[in-house]
């Protein structure tokens, strides 16, 4: 079994991502307890959720499941475009499931690998920064981010549930955050980010940029500032991100859109360029919801200039 860790290990590398761990199919009560700890402070917030909760058993969907493969995918290695990221987060920008994305494929890559060595496959289906950490390759910050020892927060957690019973990897439990550090909390400007480790998902602007519903309460609406799509303003802060965004592979694919992402164009942009244009980087939200990236827009715009 050893020797057929190093080859998953290796073969994860070699698809493209930075760090590869493995766990057991032990269910995540840890998770159940956060799920629910979350209902209880916020029960409006309830049916957001609820539907997690099929997460906690990794064989809830697939009885067969031994163990987890969790690999780490590094997304702070790219040129953004000037003045994108102030509006827009970084992740979505870097997004891999963009088709023109270098990295988008990694996953098959990993997955044909996987197969190749005789495993049967599932991927996801578990809290995917919780797996990482407990398969070692990353810890988990009082932001809730995931953060990898080399490049911070930066990266996205993938997950492959798998049918052996392969040995796992220590757990990182140790919170990476500096002693007493509240950086992320004091910045979170609709205190969304209430508490360490504790969020109240709807008024996180990164969800009232693209999901909850409309109208957005005004005290909501106004701390929004100048995020149009996602938000970075807790990763932005912390101190263990400083320094670790790498700036080293150009975007061209994003260069050649990026004056139309900009507060000004989005705000007025016609329905027939933000679905040739826009809407292929970002095609995982509702194609017909241009309005909501206008008023986004807008209220970047008018912050823009008020503060100007």
């Amino acid at each position: 079994m050893h020797d057929l860790v190093s080859k998953i290990k290796k073969a994860a590398v070699e698809s493209g991502y930075i760090d590869c761990g493995i766990t057991d199919a032990a269910p995540f009560e840890e998770y159940a307890a956060a799920l629910q700890k979350r209902i209880n402070e916020f029960p409006d917030s309830s049916d957001l959720y609820k539907p997690m909760f099929n997460r906690v058993d990794p064989r809830h969907s697939a009885p067969w499941v031994n163990s987890i493969i969790v690999c780490v995918h590094h997304y702070g290695k790219f040129r953004l475009p000037a003045g994108v990221g102030r509006h827009i987060g970084r992740n979505y920008l870097a997004d891999r499931r963009t088709a023109a994305n270098p990295d988008h494929e990694i996953h098959k890559a990993f997955t044909a690998r996987l197969k190749s060595l005789g495993l049967r496959v599932k991927r996801g289906g578990v809290p995917e920064r919780l797996a990482g950490a407990r398969a070692g390759v990353v810890s988990i910050g009082r932001n809730g981010f995931a953060y990898h020892r080399e490049t911070g927060s930066w990266v996205n957690i993938e997950s492959w549930r798998v049918d052996a019973v392969l040995p796992a990897d220590t757990p990182a439990d140790e919170c990476p955050c500096p002693d007493g550090c509240r950086a992320c909390i004091d910045a979170c400007p609709t205190k969304a980010l209430c508490a360490p480790f504790l969020m109240h998902m709807d008024h996180c602007i990164a969800h009232l940029t693209y999901r909850a519903q409309r109208p957005i309460a005004e005290h909501l609406w106004q701390a929004m500032g100048e995020w149009i799509y996602g938000c970075d303003i807790c990763q932005l802060v912390c101190p263990l991100n400083h320094t670790q965004w790498r700036d080293d592979q150009p975007m061209p694919w994003l260069e050649e859109v990026s004056a139309l992402l900009k507060p000004e164009a989005l705000a007025v942009m016609d329905e027939e360029t933000y679905r040739r244009k826009i809407f292929p980087l970002f095609w995982y939200i509702p194609e017909d919801d241009v309005e909501r990236w206008h008023a986004n827009a807008r209220r970047a715009c008018d912050l823009s200039t008020s503060r100007s």
